[in-house]
């Protein structure tokens, strides 16, 4: 039986939601062409008679057919001149995970959902913030993963929230009161590493003085987060995949295997088809996890967030302030290239009073019009300090010593603040 065999069953026991997916091609003659694929079966060719037209002399009159299944597609290839591939190999049939691409003959086609279509009602939901449309929709997928144990792969940039929303798939499901584990991957020391994650015999190796369970055998009946599992050292995959097949663990040095029950979760932020197809992921390991694949928004798409996060943000930092409407304009104005994790630091260095930090290399002006990125983010911390220095100088009724105390910064250094902002006394 094969992987693409094995995957299908895999998703056809989730009963998850059938999603609307858009196909474009992004590479290719015929780049930018696009079709929906909301129900049934999708003919793509370079045939005008079929449903998905891609004009590219690579691609065949019927190359291949579209079959939409629950957070994925199966694709079958027509009998194409030039094939159709997946992952670098070329494929009769696949079930494709939702968020990968494929290629017929050299166009490059991507699958996405649109979930834009079906939106929660939940603006809070588990401890992620969802005012704006692309968190409602991603929310909407959680909130109906939840349900089953599907094997979960959540993408984004360092920074964006995929433990977040990992933490939160967690906590939304059945397993809510069971143990939630993190085992990061990009580890340097596979002994170590496997060491950790399912755990040794008494003299397995040298400093193993006494037996010890794995991360795996702890979680039991809980959910195991794998972080940057595209970065996984290649001798803990096979041991990885066969856990995932048998649900059985092995600890380092010997003993009898354990059954556990255990959700993995995963976390990349590149697309695990390339780590495939660059030989840092083995493809039948990636069959097994990418049972359904999340894309986390950029904060730049959720800016409708950005007001409800600094509230929880300085909530976190325990300060209370009211946002001026040009300082939410500040901060939705500013490109954020390091996430939620980057507007986080933000708020705690305004809380204290610090310095913004920018990031190393300052992306220029698009057109050499506008404000630039050093300009920008100046900007947003000027107004964002503002109003926290008015919020804490209200609060004690203008006693600069007390606000010099809580703020753990010198009483002449809060003068030249309060100075350079222009602020009076009511």
């Amino acid at each position: 039986m094969s992987e693409l065999t094995l995957q299908t069953k895999s998703l056809s026991k989730t009963h998850l939601p059938l999603e609307t997916v858009r196909l474009e091609v992004l590479e290719g003659e015929a780049r930018g062409a696009s079709a929906v694929l909301s129900a049934g079966t999708l003919i793509a060719g370079a045939s005008s008679r079929s449903d998905f037209v891609v004009r590219d002399p690579t691609v065949s009159g019927r190359h291949a057919s579209f079959e939409l299944l629950g957070g994925a597609v199966r694709v079958r290839d027509l009998g194409s001149r030039n094939g159709t591939f997946f992952l670098g190999a070329r494929v009769d049939a696949a079930v494709v995970p939702l968020g990968s691409r494929l290629t017929l003959g050299r166009a490059v086609v991507a699958l996405a959902a649109l979930p834009e279509q079906h939106q929660s009602d939940a603006s809070r939901w588990h401890g992620l913030v969802a005012d704006s449309v692309p968190m409602r929709a991603l929310v909407w997928r959680l909130e109906r993963l939840a349900l089953n144990d599907v094997t979960v792969v959540i993408r984004g940039p360092s920074g964006v929230g995929k433990e977040v929303v990992a933490r939160a798939l967690h906590a939304g499901g059945p397993r809510a009161k069971a143990p939630f584990e993190v085992f990061d991957a990009a580890g340097v020391n596979a002994e170590l590493l496997e060491s950790e994650l399912f755990g040794h015999v008494k003299g397995a190796f040298t400093g193993a003085s006494q037996s010890r369970a794995g991360l795996l055998e702890r979680v039991d009946h809980g959910t195991l987060l794998l972080d940057n599992v595209d970065q996984l050292a290649p001798p803990l995959q096979p041991r990885l995949l066969r856990f995932l097949e048998a649900r059985t663990v092995q600890r380092v040095g010997g003993g009898a295997p354990r059954t556990v029950d255990v959700r993995v979760l995963a976390t990349a932020q590149q697309p695990l088809e390339a780590a495939v197809e660059q030989g840092k992921l083995r493809a039948d390991l990636y069959y097994r996890l990418a049972g359904v694949v999340l894309d986390v928004p950029r904060l730049q798409q959720r800016r409708d967030d950005i007001a409800a996060l600094v509230a929880l943000f300085l909530s976190e930092a325990g300060a209370r302030l009211e946002l001026t409407p040009a300082t939410l304009a500040a901060l939705q104005a500013h490109p954020w290239p390091g996430q939620a994790r980057e507007l986080r630091h933000a708020v705690q260095r305004a809380v204290a009073f610090g310095r913004f930090e920018h990031s190393p290399e300052p992306k220029p002006a698009s057109d050499g019009a506008g404000p630039g990125f050093l300009e920008a983010s100046a900007k947003v911390t000027q107004a964002f300090e503002a109003d926290v220095l008015r919020a804490l100088l209200e609060r004690h009724g203008w006693n600069v010593t007390a606000v010099a105390r809580e703020a753990r910064i010198a009483r002449s250094h809060l003068y030249t603040l309060i100075q350079r902002y222009g602020l009076t006394r009511p």
